[in-house]
């Protein structure tokens, strides 16, 4: 089971990777390319540190920060 478990998460990354890709590329292609990022540095179920190009990213990073924060803490195993 969790075989199947580990080669369904590998699948979805990668799927996720090619429409990552795919978007890129058509923006490029269109040339109206913009780009906007940033990121969030966990260790464990805690946020140490992020950074965003602008507000509106680092709002929407917060804000899924918040909701892997209570994932982890309503799914995580306990000892």
């Amino acid at each position: 089971m969790a075989e199947q478990l580990i080669s369904v998460g590998v699948v979805i990354i990668l799927i996720g990777f090619a429409i990552l890709l795919a978007g890129i590329f058509s923006q490029m292609k269109s040339g109206r390319m913009k780009m906007e990022g940033g990121g969030v540095v966990f260790i464990g179920p805690f946020p140490i540190g992020g950074f965003a190009t602008n507000k509106q990213v680092f709002y929407i990073l917060l804000t899924i920060s918040a909701i892997l924060i209570i994932a982890f803490l309503l799914l995580g195993k306990k000892i």
